[in-house]
């Protein structure tokens, strides 16, 4: 897909540690983040089979706010991050977003975009204090869905739902996240591509 590492800090957020308690859980994520435990299973088009990869992946969560909604009070953070496959120059995939905490509902909220032209917005809820909290989202909610473009959505390769679970014990950020696709490739049939990784902070 390209070359380069992640995105450098944008002048105008805040340094990582102007995070305090009002950012909850997600205080725990600001800052800087690499790792090359991936492990990535999904549908190859050239392979024309289910396959598994090993990659690495640097994050980078630089923390905003507060937003106000009116009433609503949000604690953000943007988030950008590029995944190369082990031993490859060029990243394979890249996303882009925001994760958001609401302390009045204890709602974590994480808004993103990848370039297959997929975009989600998932959420759960968490204690202000959590190391571990679980993300949803399914195609359909107003709330927490999907959006897709057209060809994706007709069938190619149509999302319908999204899982990610994070653990952030031991100063480390670890996931596994699920999207279940309905690709033309397996007959219309149902197939979980998932991915894993623990990073380290930078």
């Amino acid at each position: 897909m390209g070359t380069g590492t992640t995105f450098g800090a944008p002048a105008h957020m805040a340094a990582f540690t102007d995070v305090d308690e009002r950012w909850g859980p997600l205080a725990k994520l600001a800052g800087q983040w690499s790792g090359d435990q991936g492990r990535d299973f999904s549908y190859s088009y050239s392979a024309k089979a289910d396959t598994e990869n090993l990659y690495r992946e640097e994050i980078t969560f630089d923390p905003f706010g507060p937003v106000d909604n009116g009433k609503q009070q949000l604690f953000a953070l943007d988030y950008r991050m590029k995944a190369w496959r082990l031993g490859a120059d060029d990243f394979f995939h890249m996303e882009v977003g925001y994760w958001q905490w609401e302390p009045a509902t204890n709602t974590i909220t994480r808004c993103f975009m990848i370039p297959r032209s997929t975009t989600m917005i998932a959420s759960g809820t968490a204690e202000a204090g959590a190391d571990s909290f679980s993300l949803s989202a399914k195609l359909g909610s107003e709330t927490n869905g999907v959006l897709q473009n057209a060809y994706l959505q007709a069938g190619a390769a149509k999302t319908i739902a999204y899982e990610l679970s994070v653990d952030l014990t031991g100063g480390n950020y670890a996931y596994e996240e699920d999207s279940v696709l309905e690709m033309a490739a397996h007959g219309g049939a149902a197939m979980h591509h998932t991915d894993k990784n623990t990073l380290q902070r930078v």
